[in-house]
């Protein structure tokens, strides 16, 4: 690869993760401005993230570089159904433990995607990817200290499983070097599937369910899309690190929603962790240089 092709390639993850994070932060808000429960909006989230991206793949195929066949491809498969359980995951995750816990062990994706990306591709974080993942772990801790909780276990390793599969997810999609943006779609239908039983017995009809199709169809879609497209182009830490936007930008947006003013600490940590995102992402496209 040469260097122009490098840094151009650089250049295009990062955006693409960035505009992912940016992107994904609106689902919170989005969901609570539905008034839906969790069970609604993974068969919403889910439906929507399968039949969006379903679309997308058989109205612009000729635009993107997905497997010819990709329901026989292998990695586009497995990203898929890792997607899928880890969507699962995460909302077993939500129930059985705090949000505080929740968002400090989330907060470990991009070690361990570094970990595994070293592993199984053998892609040797640097010294600045250690420092900026160790200075974003800072940051969420910063932000849900006082709500850091000692729970029963369970709970916990229900969230350190979400982030193994989020985690592998990346750097499976880095190791083949596939264009994988509309295996999420796998795992939508599979959120959707597992959660609809669900819904059927125990959700109500949202209060504002235009919210939370905007959020099924439009903003988690394209958010996974760039999400998912992102490690084709920067290395898995890399990439892993933009999923942190949300826990920084979410608490703005339900701010300026719902006049819930944030703490103190939340703009500090978010003041870390953003900080050190772009630190990070000027110090890669000047290596790529």
């Amino acid at each position: 690869m040469t260097k122009a092709t490098n840094n151009s390639a650089a250049r295009t993850g990062l955006i693409l993760a960035a505009l992912g994070g940016l992107i994904i932060s609106f689902d919170i808000p989005t969901i609570r401005l539905s008034g839906s429960d969790a069970y609604a909006a993974m068969v919403v989230r889910g439906l929507g993230i399968a039949i969006t991206l379903t679309l997308v793949g058989l109205l612009a195929r000729r635009f993107l570089e997905t497997p010819p066949r990709p329901l026989r491809d292998r990695d586009f498969m497995t990203v898929g159904v890792v997607y899928g359980i880890g969507n699962i995951l995460f909302t077993l995750a939500v129930f059985n433990t705090t949000t505080a816990n929740l968002l400090f062990i989330l907060a470990f994706i991009p070690m361990i995607a570094a970990l595994l990306g070293w592993l199984l591709i053998g892609e040797r974080p640097s010294r600045a990817t250690w420092t900026a993942i160790t200075l974003t772990v800072l940051g969420v801790a910063v932000i849900v200290w006082e709500g850091l909780s000692t729970g029963s276990g369970f709970g916990e390793l229900v969230t350190l499983s979400t982030a193994c599969m989020v985690a592998y997810a990346i750097v499976r999609t880095r190791k083949s070097g596939k264009d994988l943006s509309l295996s999420p779609a796998i795992g939508g239908a599979i959120t959707a599937i597992a959660a609809l039983p669900f819904m059927l017995h125990y959700s109500h009809w949202p209060q504002a369910p235009a919210w939370l199709l905007l959020d099924g169809f439009v903003v988690i879609p394209i958010a996974s899309f760039l999400l998912a497209l992102a490690p084709r182009y920067i290395r898995a830490a890399q990439a892993a690190m933009f999923y942190l936007l949300e826990t920084v930008l979410a608490p703005i947006w339900v701010w300026i929603a719902f006049s819930e003013i944030p703490s103190q600490t939340t703009f500090i940590g978010g003041a870390i962790i953003l900080s050190t995102i772009i630190a990070h992402s000027l110090w890669q496209i000047r290596r790529a240089r």
